[in-house]
Formats: C-alpha cells, structure tokens, sequence
C-alpha cells in the first residue's frame, strides 16, 4: 500500500507541476489518465474490499449511508456513517475475531470508534449529531457532521 502511495504521491506532484508550468487542461488530462492499470486495479480492489466491510461495520452499529469514490489524484474513498446502536467493545472485539481475515476492518472499526468518542465529549447546544464519514486515501480523516435540532 506504501508503494502504490508513494506513486500516486509522485503523480499528483507531476500533476502539480504540469498545472504550475502551463495551467493547461490538456498537460493536467494527461497526467490523470498516465495513471496505470496497476494503480487503477488497486484503487478498485481497494475500493471492493472496504465496501465488503459494510455489513460488518453494521453488526456494530455503523450502518453506511453512501460511499464517495473520488477518482483522481490523489485517488480517495469516503463512506459516511449513521450511528444505528451502542455496541459494548466485548462485542465489537467478538466481530472482529469472526472477521480477522479482513485487513482494512480494524483500521475502519478504530476510526469509528475514535470519532464516536470523540464526539461524545462535544457540548452540541441547539445541534444534533448527524453522522460520521470516514476518508481513506493518502490522507486519511474522519468528519463529524452536526446539524440544527429541528
């Protein structure tokens, strides 16, 4: 993963540079669509395999409102989250023994987690919670989304 970084990494400091150089639209297609099959198949693979971690994610209590895959570079994918229930971390470490062979699940279950606690320290006066989104690419972040109490 820290190769196929590093070369998106490189790419999007071409891109720059292309942009710096002539701000020409063409020069900046070029170096998007110069992206190679090894790299778009990772960002798929990538893709597919965190969206098979919904329904896991679900088990303990983070339902996936939509998933945004941003296909560029740097190439990211964001999914936000609906807080559904509270599940005891017993539990959440139960699911993810029957789950141990997914890679990217105990990165995603520690960003939730992480915000969740995160967000139960704020003082939301006339705001609500509203969810949680989860950025994965070369700089990962998490959002908390509050909106007015109707």
């Amino acid at each position: 993963m820290k190769d196929f970084l590093n070369k998106v990494t490189e790419k999007a400091s071409e891109m720059k540079d292309a942009a710096m150089d002539s701000i020409s639209i063409e020069k900046l297609t070029e170096k998007i669509s110069s992206v190679g099959d090894a790299a778009k198949e990772k960002i798929t693979n990538t893709t597919n395999e965190l969206i098979s971690l919904s329904p896991i994610l679900e088990e303990m209590g983070y339902k996936t409102t939509s998933i945004s895959v941003t296909v560029g570079l740097p190439p990211d994918i964001t999914f936000h989250f609906e807080k559904t229930a509270e599940v005891s971390a017993e539990r959440r470490q139960e699911i993810m023994e029957q789950h141990k062979d997914k890679a990217m699940l105990g990165t995603m279950v520690k960003m939730l987690v992480t915000t969740d606690e995160y967000r139960n320290k704020l003082k939301l006066g006339s705001f609500k919670f509203s969810n949680i989104d989860v950025c994965i690419g070369l700089t990962p972040g998490m959002t908390i989304q509050l909106v007015p109490e109707a």
